[in-house]
């Protein structure tokens, strides 16, 4: 790892999202790695149950966790279907926070938020690892680039900064809002069925009369929380995720809708 500070000059925690599952070995493996390489700096596991290569979800998982980190974390997501191939490895500095990931989608959400952002390719960075996995580059080199932010590094000294609008964006991250219409895209379906929207808390106004159109043809309620419901009802709500939510109250929108993570929704109400 020749690129990880001999003497580090900081100590920022790391905050992992994978869809590794924690069946095998592989998590364990990436945070030994950063414990070996940094192990004054505080691990987080976020999650590691993204379901297998869905970008959509992991990047969910990342803008929805990152306002709850230090303002000098480093968030290391790996969801890369495409490991071992042209991909670029790519890191992104939003004022002080790292976002380390593969240029797969992952940053999209994050992208979409703006602020002070800039980008750089870190793909190089593969050849400073003596032994690199062409399987597995979530351990063996995602985890190193981790650990060189996390203890001071700056990502300009590995690779070349790169224009914002390089970075690939998933088709999901970016929904398509007009007066008195929305279509979204699900981010997620949580445990209790409620589905995520990719449309920020706040993002559509005060609402009246809103109607959602899919394959059952429901409406729905406007409300501030789920008991604003009648049991079995379903509404739109701003989520604890800082995301907009179909709900039903001690009930599944996913089942009742008959909707998954990658689906389209569109919503309409009074302008």
């Amino acid at each position: 790892m020749l690129f990880v500070n001999k003497k580090p000059t900081a100590s920022r925690p790391i905050g992992l999202i994978t869809d590794f599952g924690l069946s095998d070995p592989y998590v364990g493996q990436v945070k030994a790695v950063l414990t070996r390489l940094v192990p004054a700096c505080p691990i987080v596991d976020i999650s590691h149950g993204v379901e297998p290569f869905n970008i959509l979800q992991g990047s969910f998982f990342l803008a929805a966790s990152a306002p709850h980190f230090a303002k000098d974390a480093v968030l290391l997501t790996v969801v890369d279907p495409g490991v071992g191939s042209e991909r670029r490895i790519v890191v992104l500095r939003r004022d002080e926070q790292f976002f380390v990931a593969p240029d797969n989608g992952l940053l999209g959400l994050i992208l979409e938020e703006g602020g002070d952002v800039e980008a750089y390719d870190l793909t190089s960075a593969e050849e400073a690892v003596s032994k690199v996995s062409n399987t597995f580059h979530g351990r063996d080199v995602f985890s190193p680039i981790a650990a060189w932010l996390a203890s001071g590094g700056k990502p300009e000294n590995l690779g070349p900064e790169v224009a914002l609008d390089s970075l690939v964006r998933h088709a999901g991250s970016r929904p398509t809002v007009t007066p008195g219409r929305a279509k979204a895209h699900v981010l997620h379906v949580d445990h209790f069925g409620n589905c995520v929207l990719n449309l920020h808390s706040g993002s559509l106004g005060p609402l009246s009369g809103l109607t959602i159109r899919t394959p059952l043809g429901r409406v729905l309620q406007a409300v501030d929380t789920y008991s604003d419901l009648p049991q079995g009802t379903p509404g739109l709500l701003e989520g604890s995720q800082g995301f907009m939510e179909i709900a039903v109250n001690r009930g599944s929108a996913a089942r009742d809708f008959g909707l998954s993570i990658g689906d389209s929704v569109e919503l309409e109400w009074e302008a």
